[in-house]
């Protein structure tokens, strides 16, 4: 691992032991919960499922027109 990892994995662990576990991971949950929340991410996983779903539709479109009896 690189020296930076082990920087960010030593301020992680020594977070936890100084908050403890369950402040550190309600605060992580918190944390989380408001980053879902914001309205930008909303709209950017609306348009990642959008892409996703024309992407496949795309792709399994192709199949079929390979596999129909000529």
């Amino acid at each position: 691992m690189g020296v930076l990892t082990w920087i960010i994995v030593s301020v992680v662990v020594l977070a936890i032991i100084g908050l403890g576990v369950q402040v550190f991971f309600s605060g992580v949950s918190r944390g989380v919960n408001k980053v879902l929340s914001n309205p930008a991410v909303d709209k950017a996983s609306v348009g990642a499922k959008e892409f996703a779903s024309k992407l496949t539709g795309t792709v399994t479109s192709g199949i079929e027109k390979q596999f129909q009896p000529k």
